[in-house]
């Protein structure tokens, strides 16, 4: 009996241990069951939407660029179709598959990969633009790499004809860097964006709004199929005030004669009509992106000079600024037009001896012969007697010293006064720094465009307005100085073109009233100068050596002098002669007058 007992007691014990396994499974059936419940029926439209988010992708489609083009309808830059490679992150790309679609594409490996850091996975990224077909099929047709390729027919933007003729004016597009995306959330990994120029300052309204493509995934990435596309928008398409056939003629002229300079046309009112700088570039060459080598391969051969003379140039503007102080010491009543002013070849102050351009003097002038012959003496003892501070005062009233705002890199020049030289030096003001401020000279500097700005107020009898580039802007006065002397000034100015005595007789037009002045800027001193020719003529030294040691050339006038409907200046680097500058001016107002712009 208790050996039965003992049997009867396993059982109930194995009896009720299978009870408690069954409960177990019961229950862990009743849980797995609720937890399904709960995953597909509660939880069921959060997790189908995770799910569609992972094989649902969205792919931005790159806007068209605006085209710009010019007030004569000629395109400076528009787009053409062409075919761009799109890469797309996934784990599964793996560095075999990047350094094969890298050698396919002519990329450098370790870039893309570093390139592909900055997007998170399941996204693609434009990594090459303007690929041509037989790469297209070499990359579509290799299935070990196309899941992760797509094929977009974009935009490319080109800029026709001869942009280093206008690429000054139109600038540059490059792609975003890794600071342009920390300093603008809206750009995009892959983005062009304007670097220079009208691409720069309208990069906002030219940029267009971004489309997109929604498409369904593999699981290894590929696309399976294009849902639904949202077409991108084209950005808005920019006139210029630029001329285009003047542009060119004069950037043509400066190439065929060897010249090294810029010329700036524009209206009373700001609007350009030319701005050209004879050393330029081909913007084109910044599409598709430059390496190293090529860019230092570029600026070797001279092909790649993104420096702006005529809006960032700043030079001496030597006799060019005669005009402003004449004023300055009107407007003081230091003398009046007539008054006589006996002018020697040359004054002496303390131990330094100032002399004028011309041997011998201009003896017993006005105001008026003092302009069209451009005395230097004259100048001397005006600027003597209005002094620096006065000086300053009245010529930053047309600019000199400021950005005329054209381009966010536009220079200021340099004003010089007693305030500026004590920061920069360290030093005083000297009478010397006086004397040679009012001739242009020293100290002061300023760009072809400013002068442009200043002998427009001139022109406009005391108003200037900020130059502009872009058709549809309202003229803005950023100047205004008004004077009763400005027929007198006018009066001098057209002397100096069509007087007797005057420095601009090789601007000379029948029929046209051309106001104007020259100016010479010194870049060594005379005797240092005059050392160089002679070595140059004696065979001692080649020109293409002393030709940086020549003075720069200047040419600042307007027309016709009643009213004006044009401002040229010529600046000609190294150009030697004042009159080559008016001569060049000439062309430029023949060329005006061919195209009745004037």
């Amino acid at each position: 009996m208790p050996r039965r007992d003992r049997f009867l007691g396993k059982i109930e014990q194995i009896k009720k241990n299978i009870y408690y396994l069954f409960a177990v499974v019961v229950l862990s059936f009743v849980i797995l069951v609720l937890r399904l419940f709960y995953l597909q029926i509660v939880k069921g439209n959060y997790f189908y939407s995770l799910a569609k988010r992972n094989s649902i992708r969205l792919i931005g489609i790159a806007p068209p660029r605006g085209d710009i083009k010019t007030s004569d309808g000629v395109f400076y830059a528009k787009n053409v179709p062409s075919f761009s490679v799109y890469l797309y992150k996934s784990k599964n790309l793996d560095l075999d598959r990047l350094n094969t679609i890298s050698q396919l594409l002519n990329l450098d490996a370790f870039s893309l990969k570093e390139k592909l850091k900055l997007i998170p996975y399941y996204r693609s990224l434009p990594i090459k633009r303007n690929v041509e077909k037989s790469t297209v099929f070499k990359l579509l047709f290799n299935e070990d790499i196309s899941p992760f390729v797509n094929i977009e027919v974009t935009p490319k933007r080109v800029y026709p004809s001869n942009p280093y003729a206008y690429a000054n004016i139109v600038g540059y597009i490059s792609e975003v860097s890794v600071d342009d995306l920390r300093r603008n959330p809206s750009f995009r990994v892959g983005e062009l964006i304007g670097r220079k120029g009208v691409e720069k300052k309208y990069d906002s309204v030219l940029r267009g709004r971004w489309g997109y493509k929604e498409v369904e995934v593999s699981s290894k990435g590929a696309i399976v199929k294009v849902i639904s596309t949202t077409p991108p928008k084209k950005g808005k398409n920019i006139t210029l005030t630029i001329n285009s056939k003047l542009q060119s003629f004069i950037y043509q002229q400066l190439k065929k004669n060897n010249l090294k300079g810029a010329v700036v046309v524009q209206r009373p009112n700001g609007a350009i009509l030319a701005l050209v700088d004879s050393d330029s570039f081909n913007p084109n060459f910044f599409v598709e992106g430059l390496s190293k080598k090529e860019w230092n391969n570029l600026k070797k051969s001279g092909l790649l000079n993104l420096f702006d003379i005529s809006v960032q140039g700043a030079f001496p503007p030597g006799s060019l600024i005669k005009p402003f102080m004449a004023l300055a010491t009107l407007q003081e009543d230091i003398i009046t037009p007539n008054t006589i002013v006996f002018c020697p070849y040359a004054i002496k102050i303390g131990k330094y001896t100032y002399r004028d351009w011309k041997a011998g003097g201009f003896g017993n002038i006005n105001l008026y012969r003092a302009i069209e012959s451009s005395s230097d003496v004259f100048f001397y003892q005006m600027g003597m007697k209005l002094g620096i501070d006065k000086i300053d005062y009245y010529l930053s009233k047309f600019g000199f010293g400021r950005s005329p705002g054209l381009f966010s890199y536009c220079t200021k020049g340099n004003l010089p006064s007693r305030t500026w030289k004590y920061k920069k030096y360290s030093q005083g003001w000297y009478i010397g720094d006086t004397i040679s401020t009012s001739i242009g000279q020293g100290f002061f500097l300023a760009s072809p465009l400013q002068v442009a700005l200043a002998f427009s107020i001139i022109a406009n009898d005391g108003v200037g307005y900020r130059p502009f580039l872009v058709e549809g802007v309202k003229p803005f006065p950023l100047y205004v100085f008004k004077s009763k002397y400005y027929e007198d000034i006018k009066k001098a100015l057209w002397l100096v073109v069509n007087g007797s005595y005057g420095t601009a007789k090789k601007a000379q037009i029948e029929g046209l009233n051309i106001c104007g002045k020259t100016g010479t800027s010194q870049v060594v001193s005379s005797s240092v100068y005059k050392k160089i020719k002679k070595k140059v003529r004696e065979g001692r030294m080649p020109i293409k050596k002393a030709l940086k040691y020549y003075p720069h050339a200047w040419f600042a006038s307007f027309a016709p002098k009643d009213k004006p409907k044009v401002v040229v200046v010529v600046f000609l680097e190294h150009g030697e002669s004042s009159a080559n500058a008016a001569a060049f001016a000439k062309l430029v107002y023949e060329k005006l007058i061919e195209l009745g712009l004037i």
